[in-house]
Order: structure tokens, then sequence, then C-alpha cells
């Protein structure tokens, strides 16, 4: 494929026609549609066996492990599969203040899986639904050449948050430190995070980190038509530089007016990084006494 994946989005959104009903399309972590009688977030993902975790072992082998995370890549055990690939929708759900309601899964079923393995990958399901209050309601199931989930999700939110609302001047902020998060466990979506920061704060935009914080910052930049100004300093990582580009965070990125009476509050609880600026002063990053134009780097699906 010759489009990259910024490239493919403008090309649907131009393509696309985009109705009334459709208050938030392509672009956003998640649509926001109204029915008649409410705002209803829609939400989909893949998660593909050798790309979003390990090639599974049969007949004592395993493929090289080309996808997502290349030879970062670990055994994960199929309750866990099944956790990861609905925790995805949630995080998205997360960064636009949403709550999830609904999950449906669409799955891709090789012939190598075994039943107990499928009855894991159900039960992770399951045990999130229980954790997070949402009903599993159906989906699909078809035979394919590799595993794969695709998790769809129907959610409720009191105020949508987009990842294009950023004003020049807001307060840049992260809800964790980059680099925790192992690619192979169970992870815990932003939900009450998100929930607690738009209960007592005006948030003007949020995203999550699903492929490397700058590069996530970066498509809230693009969407929202504003620059950046980064405080190396500011920005906690486990491990070093690699935790900007990394992915998998699941944190939250999020601004905030520079109004707020409550920021000082705010940077005890989570992580200030830096400040929204015009876009004509670009995406840069204050280090010390330098300063540099940032690097956008993260994973791209294509």
């Amino acid at each position: 494929m010759q489009l990259s994946e910024l490239d493919w989005l403008k090309f649907l959104k131009k393509r696309v026609p985009k109705k009334k009903n459709v208050l938030v399309g392509i672009g956003d972590d998640c649509a926001l549609v109204h029915d008649g009688r409410q705002n209803l977030l829609l939400k989909s993902d893949l998660f593909v066996e050798n790309v979003h975790f390990p090639a599974i072992k049969r007949r004592g082998l395993a493929l090289p492990a080309s996808g997502r995370r290349g030879g970062k890549l670990k055994t994960t055990s199929f309750k866990t599969i099944g956790m990861r690939a609905v925790a995805r929708v949630l995080s998205d759900f997360a960064a636009c203040a949403g709550m999830p309601k609904f999950i449906g899964i669409s799955l891709g079923l090789p012939s190598y899986i075994k039943d107990q393995q499928l009855k894991e990958i159900l039960n992770g399901v399951l045990a999130m639904g229980k954790k997070y209050d949402f009903s599993l309601i159906g989906g699909d199931t078809g035979y394919a050449p590799v595993l794969f989930l695709d998790v769809w999700g129907v959610g409720v939110c009191k105020k949508f948050v987009s990842r294009s609302g950023a004003k020049i001047g807001d307060y840049i902020f992260l809800t964790g430190k980059l680099g925790e998060r192992k690619f192979n466990k169970e992870f815990i979506p932003r939900l009450k995070e998100a929930a607690y920061l738009t209960n007592n704060f005006k948030i003007n935009s949020m995203i999550d980190i699903s492929d490397g914080f700058l590069l996530d910052l970066s498509r809230m930049l693009t969407a929202s038509k504003k620059g950046a100004l980064l405080i190396r300093e500011n920005i906690p990582v486990s491990s070093g530089e690699s935790d900007l580009y990394r992915g998998e965070d699941y944190e939250l990125i999020f601004t905030i007016s520079a109004k707020e009476k409550s920021i000082e509050r705010l940077k005890k609880k989570f992580h200030f990084v830096g400040r929204i600026k015009p876009a004509s002063f670009g995406y840069r990053m204050q280090s010390d006494t330098k300063m540099e134009a940032v690097k956008v780097k993260g994973y791209m699906h294509f």
C-alpha cells in the first residue's frame, strides 16, 4: 500500500459524506452520533496475531515476530489476548470522556486454535465486562489464516472531548509515566481518570497513547491546528528516550486552559509536560538550554 495512514484518513474524510446525525466522524478516537434521543460513542479496533500479539506456537514452531513489536513480542496468555483486545476499545472511550455500555466481537479463527484456548479468550472478555460494567452482545465468527479479534463498542458520555479542541496557551498534561506497561499483560484503561477530569475541570482536548507519546500528541496538534512546546525534564519515562516513541502506554494526554484556577492541584496529581502554541510555532521540545524541533516517531499501521 502506497498511501500512509494519515493520507488514507485524509482521503476517507473527503470521500465519505457526513450526515447530520454524525456529530464527530472519521479521524477521532471514537465517532459520536445522535440517534434521536441521545448521543452515542461508537468505536472498533483490530487485534491481530503476529501484529499486536505474538504468533501462536503450533506443531512446535512459531512464526517470526515480524509485526507491531518485532522481537519485543513476548508470550501472551489467551485470557490476556481477550482482555487486551477489549481494553484497547475502552481506552478510546476514555480518550473521549466516555464509558462503555455494549461490546461486540468479530473473531477470525484459524484451525490451530484449540477449544480451551478459545474459551480462555472469552474468559478474558467476560472478566473485562464484569470489571467495567458492559454487556457482551454478540459478533461474528469465521475462518481466518491467523487469529484476530475485531472489537466494536457502544458507549455514552456526558460531554464528548475530542482531540481537536486544544487552544493556544493550554497546559498539556499526561496521566502517567511512559514505558511502564508490558506489551503482553493486562492494562487498566484510564476511564476513571477521564471521568474525574471531565467532572471537575474543563478539558479542551484529549487523546490516548497507543502509537507513541510524541506521535499521538502530534495527531492532537494536527487535528487542533496548533503547535506545542514540550518540557523534556517534565516528561516521565521508565527506560529513557525510547519511551517517548514506543507506544501502547494507554495513558491520556489532555489539555486544559491556562485560566483554570486549579492548575496547581492538577500538577500534583498528573504530569505537566508543556504548553499549546500557535501552529506557526511548530512542535518543539525544550531540553536544558536547548530547544529543538520534535522528530515525530512512533508506530505507523502502514
